[in-house]
């Protein structure tokens, strides 16, 4: 199953999605959510990959709205009405035995030690303290082995999908399908993700103001008076540039009915064409514990409406944390652990129609680049910081080819 669901923010533990594709597709509906309490937020997932692992924890406030539209394509929380648990002391147990303690790297964020490796078969506990002493535990999750994906290729879709954040709507894409032996005599759960890497010119836009950057890595806008406060200029990348875009579908799969079977042309990814530059997609195979497939089966189950009366509204799902002197209190978001099986496939768009050259900044800005020009209000313009984030990077991602 597939289900469209974006994780713009780093807080996917309230991300419910709205739509379901079974092999089809089943059209998008609105909602809203009023809840009268605050909710713990708890998402991380442990991985068998060597990449920077992290557990994310935030809390609503109050009479929070958690709303979706056909423009998200999901239920979210808005952005004043959660803040990051800081000060937080978070651990993973390993086989009952081996505790990983956590730092904070950004506020609500804490990351495993750069070493941790996840191993097939080994169980995995998180306990997290927070700075008022509130004791939380998850359930131990068993990370499952993966079967690896024994094929992998991709078909030009000109039909697309709708895709609002860009300035055009609906966007032309390449689909991915992948081939995989599902194991004999033992229950499978899997979920597919993508991650895309596209090449980015522009790394910094000034409202009102021009750019600056000092002998060091500081950089930002000044105000200046010359301009309108409505001015728009931007500015080169000083180095090489990458957007990272993250897969917007939720897609999960059980081997209940298939076990032990080949699986072919199993769609896996929806890639949009932002531009006609060739570009770095990995394709993640994931596997799932029991009990983590069951949790997503049911935001999948949520987000379907059948346009009738006897719908049930939408609520916060139960997650598998606890608080340890409040069983009763809900706590949302998942802790999971899985193997995982990725495959970087580089998209040279080929056989693609419609992408323009550097085309990126104008389909997610709906406007070309105005730069600054040269000799007009200083002797010399900048080039821009690439500054690495979630969204962006600077690191020549593997794969890529120059």
């Amino acid at each position: 199953m597939q289900v469209p669901m974006r994780f713009n923010l780093k807080l996917s533990g309230i991300l419910l999605p709205i739509a379901v594709f079974i092999w089809g597709c089943v059209d998008l509906y609105k909602v809203d959510i009023q809840t009268a309490k605050s909710y713990l937020i708890v998402e991380g997932s442990i991985t068998d990959l060597p990449e920077r692992q992290f557990i994310s924890l935030f809390r609503t406030k109050a009479n929070t709205i958690f709303k979706s539209s056909d423009f998200t394509s999901t239920i979210v929380a808005q952005k004043n009405s959660y803040d990051p648990v800081k000060a937080a002391k978070v651990k993973i147990v390993e086989n009952g035995t081996i505790s990983y303690s956590l730092t904070e790297e950004t506020p609500g964020f804490y990351v495993m030690p750069f070493t941790f490796l996840g191993k097939a078969g080994n169980t995995y506990q998180l306990f997290i303290e927070t700075p008022e002493g509130q004791k939380y535990r998850s359930a131990i999750e068993t990370m499952a082995k993966v079967p690896p994906i024994e094929r992998i290729y991709e078909k030009f879709n000109a039909k697309g999908i709708l895709d609002r954040s860009t300035s055009i709507g609906n966007i032309a894409t390449n689909d991915f399908y992948v081939d995989f032996s599902d194991p004999v005599n033992e229950r499978n759960f899997y979920r597919w993700s993508s991650i895309t890497y596209e090449s980015q010119k522009i790394s910094a836009t000034c409202r009102g103001g021009l750019y600056y950057k000092d002998a060091g890595s500081l950089a930002e806008c000044r105000t200046d008076n010359r301009l309108s406060v409505n001015n728009l200029f931007d500015y080169e990348a000083e180095t090489l540039c990458w957007d990272i875009f993250y897969g917007n579908t939720l897609n999960i799969f059980s081997d209940v009915y298939t076990n032990g079977k080949t699986q072919k042309d199993k769609l896996v990814a929806q890639i949009p064409l932002y531009q006609s530059n060739p570009c770095l997609v990995v394709i993640r195979q994931s596997s799932l514990s029991p009990n983590a497939y069951r949790y997503l089966k049911l935001v999948q189950d949520q987000s379907l409406n059948t346009g009738t009366l006897a719908d049930t509204p939408p609520a916060p799902i139960k997650g598998n944390v606890v608080n340890e002197d409040d069983k009763a209190e809900l706590v949302l978001g998942y802790f999971m652990a899985g193997m995982v099986n990725e495959n970087r496939y580089w998209l040279d768009r080929k056989n693609t129609s419609g992408g323009q050259p550097d085309g990126l900044f104008f389909i997610k800005n709906g406007r070309e680049p105005n730069l600054e020009p040269p000799f007009l209000y200083r002797l010399s313009v900048p080039k821009a910081i690439c500054v690495n984030s979630e969204n962006r990077t600077s690191n020549s991602p593997s794969g890529w080819r120059f």
